[in-house]
């Protein structure tokens, strides 16, 4: 399962050891570029190139057709490689031996965040967000909670995103056991000590990574 697809998705998988034909889903967070522009070139390698023939793509409901049109516009017929389902905050879909839980996130334009269920084990991936209560609630006692933190400063919530603090904030108030740091681009999120006792705080780098 990939959650998201970003630019450069399909080069990032191959240089630490996938390929496209691994993936038997696609979870897009919302329509915004750096979440999305990576599903084109994915999916047109799936026809061309690996003969991918079911894999499932999820979007918010609201922006299938729009993701529709972006993959026409660009060229990609993706007829009889992927599906394209809708998903509503609040509803749960489940994919092979995983339950997803989606759940509104705090963006401007129609986002989801999501809670992964498997083997009684639970992963939960804010994708773009400032902080939320409902996210709070939906990674009560998880095991893992993939955040963003796309700015040190407050300033991070005029554009719907989240900083270093409202992650360890979520984090603390969910009970959440371990939490990981991602969506930053140039400069790495400064960790200000001392964290928050029992909480295991770990910085995304390509290629990482953690088993729980």
């Amino acid at each position: 399962m990939l959650l998201d697809a970003g630019e450069d998705v399909v080069r990032s998988l191959y240089f630490h050891g996938f390929k496209v034909h691994d993936l038997e889903s696609v979870v897009i967070t919302h329509l915004h570029g750096d979440h999305v522009l990576g599903l084109p070139t994915l999916l047109m390698f799936a026809k061309h190139y690996e003969k991918v023939s079911s894999l499932r793509v999820y979007a918010p409901r609201e922006s299938v057709s729009d993701l529709d049109a972006l993959l026409r516009i660009v060229g990609v017929d993706y007829t009889g490689v992927a599906t394209l389902l809708g998903v509503s905050p609040g509803s749960n879909v489940n994919v092979g031996d995983f339950t997803l839980y989606f759940e509104r996130a705090v963006h401007p334009v129609p986002a989801l965040s999501l809670k992964i269920m498997a083997e009684g084990r639970c992963i939960v991936y804010s994708g773009d967000t400032a902080y939320n209560p409902a996210l709070v609630r939906l990674a009560e006692n998880c095991d893992l909670l993939i955040h963003e933190a796309s700015g040190h400063h407050e300033d991070a919530h005029l554009y719907g995103h989240s900083n270093v603090g409202d992650a360890v904030r979520v984090a603390v108030e969910s009970g959440s056991r371990k939490l990981i740091l991602v969506h930053y681009y140039v400069d790495t999120p400064a960790l200000r000590a001392p964290l928050p006792e029992g909480l295991e705080v770990y910085l995304a780098y390509p290629g990482y990574e953690l088993f729980l």
